[in-house]
């Protein structure tokens, strides 16, 4: 017990820190976590432990990062996605819903492989541009991917179906085909939510700005100075874009992030031969990722602690222990209330492979079968994961936008959890919760 409060305590602290912006991530992730663990008496053999740990699962998805930000900022430079900003633009006008439809329409196709950091990686750097342009927020852009990104989150060969597969003892295509209508339903909640944050960003003035400096459709001067490059070298990085996209999709033996480290070599050295602007670039696109590779570092501690120390479990056991008995029979359809909570607290991992287990055991002898329950989660906690503190994938997303954690979740968390309600209540009118 006396860990879960700590637990609990370092996650409240955690998230106001954040939301209120009272601590940088880098500080809140490595000071927290490391003072809870000594209140709850790990000694530094343990803690060292933790943090080898959670430093582990953080090496890829920073290295990840820095290249592919180096890359897509180096492409933007050379002016490879001004074409298709500048067509946006005279094809929408004031016509914010159809940018936040496109956006929505590329997460789906984005998010086919499953990976949330590709998913970014794409959409991001394709539409950030025509978002600035029009005068959209970014957290605008990551708040109406989130439905998208939630829906795809939980295809067949995706982490969160293959966990709940697993715990519930089932294959994961079937646990799919079982959640149809409701994922159905998230989809549907994908565009709704689109379409709230076009009207948010309209109300802020968003879409006006660019019809008189765009008005023909063409690209300002003063903006694209710098940006004209001969033809030949634009196609080539045309090429090696659309290149790099597919082998990120295909099945295929190389890690992510050396994908991204070979294209950026490729295009640093084609776009700049001179050598000493190479290292200039280096150096200028290295500081850029540097905040958010420490961020990342940061989390690993975070998660090395939490995971490593057992809070985790106990925080799960507690949840459980704590509700009135008498809801035992319909513990699962309450907790998933509050799974994107739950799942931002937890973390993918955690919340699969420790507190769905114990909700099985909960409800299961009053007639609730575990693939009834790993439904009730899937198909509602997915909203939590694109606004995760606790998901690496999601600080991808944030580097790109140079939108800060806490901005990220002020913004979206009024979306995704209204939406993770609404598609319980659905999924529970059409027959795939049981109540």
């Amino acid at each position: 017990m006396q860990l879960a409060v700590i637990g609990f305590i370092l996650m409240l602290v955690l998230m106001y820190v954040l939301i209120r912006e009272k601590l940088s991530p880098p500080v809140a992730f490595i000071l927290l976590p490391l003072i809870a663990a000594v209140v709850a008496g790990c000694n530094m053999e343990a803690i060292a432990g933790f943090i080898k740990d959670g430093m582990a699962t953080m090496l890829s998805t920073a290295i990840l990062f820095i290249f592919s930000i180096s890359y897509f900022t180096l492409m933007s430079d050379a002016g490879l996605f001004d074409p298709i900003i500048n067509f946006l633009i005279k094809r929408t006008g004031k016509g914010l819903t159809t940018i936040f439809l496109a956006i929505v329409l590329t997460t789906f196709v984005a998010h086919l492989d499953g990976s949330g950091a590709t998913t970014f990686l794409i959409v991001v750097p394709a539409f950030l541009p025509i978002c600035k342009k029009v005068g959209i927020r970014p957290q605008a852009l990551l708040g109406s991917m989130c439905g998208a990104y939630a829906t795809m989150n939980i295809v067949p060969w995706g982490g969160p179906t293959m966990r709940a597969a697993s715990v519930a003892g089932i294959e994961a295509g079937d646990l799919y085909a079982f959640i149809g209508p409701g994922v159905i339903a998230i989809a549907l909640m994908a565009f709704v939510i689109a379409y709230i944050v076009s009207k948010i960003e309209k109300k802020r003035g968003a879409g006006t700005a660019v019809i008189e400096s765009n008005a023909t459709g063409a690209v300002n001067e003063a903006e694209t100075e710098g940006k004209k490059v001969k033809k030949g070298i634009y196609y080539f990085n045309l090429i090696l874009t659309l290149t790099m996209l597919v082998v990120l999709f295909i099945d295929q033996p190389l890690p992510l992030y050396s994908v991204f480290m070979l294209a950026f070599a490729v295009a640093l050295v084609v776009n700049f031969p001179n050598v000493k602007d190479q290292n200039h670039k280096i150096k200028h696109y290295g500081t850029n990722a540097m905040v958010m590779c420490m961020t990342l570092f940061s989390v690993g501690i975070f998660m090395g602690v939490i995971s490593g120390s057992g809070m985790v479990e106990a925080m799960a056991t507690t949840i459980v222990n704590v509700l009135p008995a008498g809801l035992s029979p319909h513990m699962h359809w309450i907790m998933a209330l509050f799974a994107v909570p739950l799942m931002m607290i937890l973390g993918t991992d955690a919340f699969y492979y420790a507190l769905l287990p114990i909700i099985i055991g909960v409800v299961e002898p009053f007639g609730v079968a575990p693939e009834i329950v790993a439904a009730t989660f899937l198909l509602t906690a997915t909203f939590g994961t694109p606004v995760s503190p606790s998901v690496a994938a999601v600080y991808v997303g944030l580097g790109l936008t140079d939108v800060s954690i806490g901005d990220h979740i002020k913004y979206s968390l009024r979306l995704v959890w209204p939406a993770s309600m609404a598609v319980l209540i659905i999924s529970t009118i059409l027959g795939v919760i049981k109540f």
